[in-house]
């Protein structure tokens, strides 16, 4: 998928402009067009750092307001250390949420904002076993390129009803326990449907920060 070409439009109900949103990313060190390619930056994989008996919270700060996960070690040691690593690496500072197709799910992590880029590596799936639903509302999950063990940097944000029906073919690693307005923002700046690329305001990652406390 690509990111297409930026807009001005307004997100419905949100008053947030793609000028609004690029003016705090610039502000935060930020490329001035959302399209830009946020870093070049490719690592080996990463050795597991995390342990999978503590607590960790990213506190994701984003052009759309802040929210904060809870990372789930436990179900997913792979993925969350992955997760860490990558927020430890400021690899997530400026990358934008690509695609959103709104009450389905809201996705980014991608640092070229096409769909197709990466951190260089690859993670093996840690797949979730099936619930009612599998994916709960605002939960967070490694997206993959329809393949097996193909997750990487990419991420998304379950967002409405119809990405609570999705079957478990994603690594289940974290869920929002606050600030589940900003994801409510992105959502209703969706893209068009079907694709969701690009959305209507694209929204990017200002910093990701790791910590033991929500």
């Amino acid at each position: 998928t690509s990111s297409g070409t930026t807009t001005t439009t307004t997100a419905p109900s949100t008053g947030v402009t793609q000028k609004q949103a690029d003016r705090l990313a610039v502000a935060a060190g930020c490329p001035k067009s959302p399209t830009a390619s946020a870093n070049t930056l490719q690592f080996p994989q990463p050795a597991m750092t995390i342990s999978k008996s503590s607590t960790y919270y990213a506190h994701v700060v984003t052009t759309a307001g802040t929210f904060v996960i809870k990372l789930e070690p436990k179900l997913a040691p792979v993925t969350v250390n992955n997760f860490v690593f990558l927020a430890s690496h400021h690899f997530y500072d400026c990358v934008t949420f690509h695609r959103v197709i709104q009450g389905f799910v809201v996705q980014g992590g991608d640092p070229t904002g096409t769909g197709t880029g990466g951190p260089g590596y690859s993670i093996k799936d840690e797949l979730p076993k099936k619930g009612s639903p599998t994916y709960p509302l605002y939960s967070v999950a490694m997206a993959n390129n329809g393949n097996v063990n193909t997750g990487g940097s990419q991420f998304f944000i379950i967002s409405g009803l119809q990405g609570e029906q999705l079957p478990n073919l994603y690594s289940l690693f974290g869920q929002v326990v606050s600030g589940v307005s900003a994801v409510k923002i992105m959502d209703l700046a969706a893209g068009p449907p079907g694709s969701g690329v690009p959305p209507t305001v694209i929204h990017r990652m200002l910093h990701v920060t790791i910590s033991s406390k929500a």
